[in-house]
């Protein structure tokens, strides 16, 4: 299971777009095992969806700066949703009952609260994108698309690094289908 690979796909994605995750809610100790098929779980719709509706936007072309603004405002407005959920059911999983399983569930809770957050602010800043020519349109996405690379690269994912928690997941087939798993 690899965080990095989400948020790697998450900031290309919206680079491309842009150009035309605290403490764990559960106090019962869990297997590693199923703790992990909860994360991944979780994750595993998220990324889909993303990889799906950029596919979609990508491909849709805009007669004017206002639709393309609008199209943007869509697509973050449903990850923002998406990560949004997947926060709540990696909350709800537990923790793991491994060495700092506590720690680690925070951790991976963080980071999935910063990747929600940061497209919340994304979304936000989409408001002041301008529409009056599509070069100007152009510029400002770009720039927020730095800032919510930006912001995916300063997540820490440090908990999914765990020899626990990578050996779980090794075994976990919900964990296998999310990307380079």
């Amino acid at each position: 299971m690899r965080f990095g690979s989400l948020r790697t796909s998450l900031a290309a994605l919206l680079t491309v777009t842009m150009c035309a995750a605290c403490g764990s809610s559960g106090s019962s100790k869990i297997s590693a095992g199923t703790y992990v098929a909860s994360v991944c779980s979780a994750i595993s719709p998220l990324e889909k969806d993303v990889v799906t509706r950029s596919s979609a936007l990508n491909s849709a072309t805009a007669p004017n700066a206002t639709q393309a603004k609008k199209a943007l405002q869509g697509f973050l407005t449903a990850v923002e949703s998406d990560s949004d959920h997947a926060l709540t059911k990696i909350q709800a999983a537990g923790t793991p009952d491994i060495s700092n399983g506590k720690a680690v569930a925070g951790t991976i809770v963080h980071a999935f609260t910063q990747l929600r957050d940061a497209m919340r602010v994304a979304l936000t800043k989409s408001d002041s994108l301008p529409t009056d020519s599509p070069s100007s349109f152009r510029t400002a996405a770009q720039a927020l698309g730095a800032s919510v690379r930006s912001s995916l690269n300063n997540i820490d994912s440090s908990g999914f690094s765990n020899p626990a928690i990578e050996k779980a997941a090794g075994a976990q087939a919900a964990c296998k289908s999310l990307s380079n798993g």
